[in-house]
């Protein structure tokens, strides 16, 4: 069994720790910014399992939909999370910026969002994370 490239195992920990950020920016109320580092999260997190596990360069792209298809359907995941991929992916530029779709991001972005984001990209990095535990 081939080990996982170390440069996959990089990419896991960057989604670990932008995971970490979107819970600490949510806890001071800068609940754009925690839809942000979510949608970072899961986007590392499916480019270290395409990476890892697939041996495969990512196309270069943030829509996390086409990412998870990139994935050829390897990652299982429950419906709540990929019935929220669309919209987590969404917060890469709607979260940043006033003219995506918001006027206002960093007032109108909602906790109640911000708390649905980190969730589901907890589960996208837990369950790449065990895929590759398993190969490691």
């Amino acid at each position: 069994m081939r080990r996982v490239r170390t440069e996959a195992l990089n990419w896991l920990e960057e989604a670990r720790a932008d995971l970490r950020h979107a819970s600490q920016v949510h806890r001071i109320g800068s609940h754009n910014w925690a839809c942000f580092a979510a949608e970072q999260a899961a986007e590392k997190a499916l480019k270290a399992f395409l990476i890892g596990i697939l041996r495969k360069r990512p196309i270069r792209t943030h829509d996390l939909t086409t990412l998870h298809e990139q994935t050829r359907r390897k990652l299982k995941f429950p419906s709540s999370i990929l019935n929220g991929l669309a919209e987590l992916s969404a917060y890469y530029t709607v979260a940043r910026y006033p003219n995506a779709g918001l006027n206002r991001p960093s007032v109108s972005i909602t906790s109640t969002q911000a708390k649905s984001a980190i969730r589901i990209a907890g589960g996208i990095v837990a369950v790449v994370q065990r895929e590759i535990a398993k190969k490691s």
